[in-house]
């Protein structure tokens, strides 16, 4: 099971949800067993499963390797949720829809967005365009229900990770 790790795993998910933009999601939250967050990517074709330092920095050290196809599926998102994906906006709408935002007196938000959000398809992005990225779906629980592989592959994941980690930061733990 190779590990692919930063730009190439990235890259590598980028390119596969490039051929076919719908049916993704993208779950986050804690890791069970260390201080890293773990995420799991499901697609059309396959699902991976992430470790990541950390959601609180701009360029996050993340690992992944592709969840055994007979193990168990990883959770979708809510079913009020849109599947995950990047959504083509026209800057000059979201600019109305933001100033109506402002010019509402409460906190929460226009259904005009939330409308705007959900009518759009996923699609793959292009340099130069604006897109909505998302959802992404974080969770303050643990996953369950993973299979004994994905189990074994976290652990992996999670010892990789700190090595990687040690190799960047000379006095990390």
């Amino acid at each position: 099971m190779e590990i692919l790790r930063g730009t190439a795993l990235s890259k590598y998910l980028l390119e596969k949800y490039t051929k076919n933009p719908k049916g993704w999601n993208f779950m986050i939250g804690p890791a069970a067993k260390d201080n890293f967050f773990d995420a799991l990517v499901s697609g059309p074709e396959e699902n991976w499963q992430l470790k990541i330092d950390s959601i609180f920095k701009p360029t996050p050290t993340l690992l992944g390797a592709q969840v055994d196809p007979l193990a168990k599926k990883p959770p979708t998102a809510p079913a009020m949720f849109p599947s995950y994906g990047y959504r083509k906006l026209d800057p000059e709408i979201v600019l109305k829809v933001l100033q109506e935002q402002e010019e509402h007196d409460t906190d929460e938000p226009l259904p005009s967005l939330d409308r705007l959000l959900a009518s759009l398809e996923p699609t793959a992005p292009v340099p130069g365009s604006s897109y909505a990225q998302g959802p992404f779906v974080f969770t303050n629980q643990k996953f369950l229900g993973i299979s004994e592989s994905q189990k074994k592959l976290d652990d992996r994941l999670s010892s990789e990770l700190r090595n990687l980690l040690r190799e960047k930061y000379i006095s990390y733990g």
